[in-house]
């Protein structure tokens, strides 16, 4: 019997995996030394500590390996009247290790951030998604929104 993979909220013993997890999943142009990968882990521990309530990071874990990762970025929304405290979420950087996909553990990881963000009485959560990923958030609950606009910086060094 194959052992369970545990979904549970990371810790900052799981920086070092989570950096690694990040970096297969947007690799550097360029092969990282070790100091730069230990950096890497540490930026992202402070960032994750900078605001805890804004950020809600989960892990797959099998075996004390993180096998895969998921996050939710919290937003505060304008106010309205009668409606003074409200959020929105991001589902941030879903990845699960190539060798462990097909295993139901990115739907478990979406999973435990729709939970998050029912407790936290977060009234929407959005993900920017691409065709290959886009059924296991409609398997969730997600619907295609019928219309998304995005302004990006221009990209040529300048800023």
């Amino acid at each position: 019997m194959e052992p369970e993979v545990e979904i549970r909220v990371a810790t900052p013993a799981d920086a070092a995996g989570l950096a690694e997890l990040k970096l297969l999943m947007s690799p550097p142009a360029a092969p990282l030394a070790d100091w730069e990968r230990a950096l890497f882990a540490h930026d992202l521990t402070s960032w994750i500590a900078v605001d805890p309530d804004s950020r809600v990071c989960l892990v797959a874990v099998l075996d004390d390996r993180v096998v895969g990762m998921a996050w939710l970025v919290v937003f505060s929304r304008a106010p309205n009247i009668g409606a003074l405290r409200r959020l929105t979420g991001d589902v941030q950087s879903v990845f699960v290790r190539p060798e462990f996909r097909g295993r139901g553990i990115a739907g478990r990881l979406i999973d435990g951030l729709l939970d998050a963000a029912r407790a936290r009485d977060i009234g929407r959560v959005s993900v920017s998604a691409n065709e290959d990923a886009a059924p296991g958030y409609l398997r969730a609950g997600f619907e295609r929104a019928p219309l998304l606009l995005e302004w990006r910086a221009e990209s040529d060094g300048s800023r």
